[in-house]
């Protein structure tokens, strides 16, 4: 029912078999599993590996991970989540995966775009309205990373981009980019987050009051607006 479609939904053996299935004008299979507001990616060996096209576009997913091996799956769907994190690894589980279309989510660093580098096979890739899409060589990035990319954001990758990011990666010390990078996201190397408590947000808000220097204000204020702390 469409109240049920707007409580947070466990993705159950149950919903996954009611869900809609269809062959998509590519000819694909695909599971349409839109909008049910699934806070966590289970239980999907359920699928036993029928589809080759997953979307899971309008839910509250914030990690990409607990794949099964699905060895037919080539897209994967999930525009306008909450997506922070890609697991390792992803390649391994789904190894033709080409596709990840993931607008409108939360990867907010490089170092959020390292898991991509697992899945060798990707062709297309959409990370429109991330807030990474507007970091400076963000295109570049991920051309030079995976080589097999054809289309970024929607738009084709150009020979001359490719070449363009070979330049940029040739004179840019890469190791030096990360470094700058978790300098700007505060947080150095964390990859794994929680949610913040009302007593870690209670004691933040505290720190604010007694920060005696404006760059260590505007680090608590980052931190608090985040809403998340390292694990």
């Amino acid at each position: 029912s469409a109240a049920a479609v707007l409580t947070a939904m466990r993705l159950t053996a149950e919903l996954i078999r009611s869900a809609q299935a269809c062959m998509n004008p590519l000819g694909e299979r695909e599971l349409n599993l839109r909008g049910y507001k699934i806070p966590t990616i289970e239980n999907l060996g359920v699928t036993q590996d029928h589809y080759q096209v997953l979307d899971f576009t309008d839910n509250e997913l914030e990690h990409v991970a607990h794949f099964p091996v699905l060895k037919r799956l080539e897209t994967l769907i999930f525009n306008n989540n909450k997506v922070t994190q890609v697991a390792r690894g992803l390649g391994t589980l789904l190894p033709k995966l080409q596709n990840l279309i993931m607008s409108n989510n939360k990867l907010a660093s490089f170092d959020d775009l390292k898991p991509l580098f697992d899945i060798p096979n990707l062709v297309r890739i959409s990370l429109a309205g991330n807030p990474v899409a507007a970091k400076k060589h963000y295109r570049y990035y991920l051309i030079h990373r995976l080589p097999k990319l054809r289309v970024l954001d929607f738009k084709k990758v150009k020979p001359q981009e490719r070449e363009a990011a070979m330049k940029v990666f040739g004179k840019v010390d890469e190791k030096k980019m990360m470094e700058e990078e978790e300098e700007k996201t505060f947080i150095p190397g964390v990859i794994k987050k929680r949610a913040m408590t009302a007593e870690e947000r209670a004691k933040i808000q505290e720190a604010i009051k007694n920060a005696t220097t404006l760059e260590e204000m505007d680090k608590l204020e980052q931190l608090l607006r985040a809403g998340k702390v390292p694990v």
